[in-house]
């Protein structure tokens, strides 16, 4: 008698797996903390506001907002903004990075710090195209991207899908525009979209 071969892992569709990755930052959003405190409410662009209002905007959108601080600094500077998250509440628009629903060409500066290695890996050219359809031509652009797996965990797995080295990323933005600055401030990667990525 032949042993039955091992049976393969189940397939799981993009869009389980989002939803799996969802489900983690919705654990650590509902914990209990006080407004501004826990994950998420840490200001990660909190340095790069000079260097988005050097640019005069008058819309930045900030894609993977967490609690929203950082449109929160804006709004009191007098700039307006929204925040795009896909589990923290305080987010003005509560939806995925790929698809935020929001007009083309309305965004003067497209941030995101520390957001998108949260990705899973097939959907980071995905929400750079969607950082360039929302932004205006010649928008730019400001990023904090992290290159090492993540220190919390949701029961055992980490938050950080996609663990890249710098160059990585920069190929990848390169693709949707140009990077003028790979280390501005020590950790912001700034740039130019290129084109229109209107729909």
């Amino acid at each position: 008698m032949t042993a039955a071969p091992p049976a393969s892992p189940p397939t799981t569709s993009l869009d389980t797996r989002r939803e799996h990755e969802r489900s983690k930052y919705v654990a650590l959003a509902s914990r209990a903390g006080a407004p501004g405190t826990g994950y998420g409410a840490t200001n990660h662009g909190a340095a790069a506001i000079p260097l988005v209002l050097k640019h005069k905007p008058r819309l930045v959108v900030d894609f993977g907002c967490g609690r929203n601080d950082f449109i929160g600094a804006l709004r009191r500077l007098g700039v307006d903004g929204l925040g795009i998250d896909f589990a923290f509440p305080e987010a003005d628009i509560p939806r995925a990075m790929h698809k935020t629903a929001l007009l083309d060409g309305i965004a003067d500066v497209v941030t995101s710090f520390d957001a998108l290695e949260h990705l899973l890996p097939e959907d980071v050219d995905p929400v750079l195209a969607e950082m360039r359809r929302v932004a205006k031509k010649g928008g730019r652009f400001v990023f904090s991207i992290c290159t090492r797996p993540s220190k919390t965990t949701v029961a055992g797995e980490g938050l950080h899908p996609t663990v890249q080295p710098l160059a990585w990323w920069l190929e990848r933005i390169g693709r949707v525009g140009t990077v003028s600055a790979p280390k501005a401030e020590g950790r912001y990667i700034v740039g130019r979209f290129r084109g229109c990525g209107c729909a």
